[in-house]
């Protein structure tokens, strides 16, 4: 059975893979981070590629392997990555697949913005510390905000490259929260809590990514909640369930035997 490379590193990616792998799939996963690595330690029959890809190694990948197809399952956010993956199989010649999860659903009022310039746009109107839960990729943008180094806190990875950038832009110790998901509404709560936030920022995450807990904490403790839009991408064969991207892998093999 012809290869698939699955674009991996969440936690909904390795299900994924697993219900590839029960199919018979030889499969070899992409991940850009020893922690999406670490996610995928117990699927023995996965081949894993750690590192950061640009088109033409995507291209090389592949040939390589003579993939019949490329299944894209990262991150909502990881818009560049999709983009490069989008390029390289349109080159190749084979189909790209996107899974997606879905957008949250969430009954409280948000502070909607549409991307990262327009959060810190928004805060700067806002008094008060503010506790953000969106990573580290992305915390550059808010170091322009008047005292950021005190009213800022931020929920990252609990990995080296993580708190580095967190200390390289200049956080300290006291205003980084080095933790791993999945939190529950308490959790979020006492995080909430301890960093004495007026508002709390999140990407678009969807339920797996913890987004509806987040509402929930804010909502009790009377505070808004900031929620950056996803990219706007448009993708070809998007799939927003596990078993729909199962459907279109399954007739596109049947259409390449």
């Amino acid at each position: 059975m012809k290869k698939i490379i699955v674009i991996a590193g969440t936690a909904d990616a390795r299900t994924l893979i697993m219900e590839l792998e029960k199919q018979g799939y030889p499969i070899i996963a992409t991940v850009a981070t020893g922690f999406g690595h670490e996610l995928l330690k117990d699927s023995e029959g996965v081949t894993v590629r750690e590192g950061r890809r640009r088109e033409e190694e995507f291209l090389a990948l592949i040939k390589e392997t003579e993939a019949f197809c490329l299944v894209d399952a990262s991150h909502p956010y990881a818009a560049e990555v999709s983009k490069t993956a989008m390029a390289a199989c349109c080159s190749a010649g084979i189909p790209y697949i996107r899974y997606e999860r879905r957008a949250s659903e969430l009954e409280q009022e948000l502070i909607a913005v549409k991307d990262f310039e327009e959060a810190v746009q928004r805060l700067e109107d806002l008094k008060g510390n503010i506790l953000l839960t969106i990573g580290s990729n992305n915390l550059g943008y808010f170091t322009g905000l008047r005292d950021y180094k005190n009213r800022l806190f931020v929920r990252v990875l609990p990995d080296s490259k993580s708190l580095i950038k967190c200390e390289e832009l200049g956080f300290s110790a006291s205003n980084i929260l080095a933790v791993k998901g999945p939190f529950s509404l308490e959790m979020n709560i006492a995080m909430i809590k301890h960093c004495n936030a007026s508002v709390l920022v999140t990407k678009d995450s969807g339920k797996e990514g913890g987004v509806e807990e987040k509402g929930m904490a804010a909502a009790q403790l009377g505070i808004p909640l900031m929620v950056i839009a996803r990219p706007d991408i448009t993708y070809s064969n998007l799939c927003h369930s596990i078993e729909e991207t199962l459907e279109c892998v399954i007739q596109l093999s049947s259409e390449n035997k």
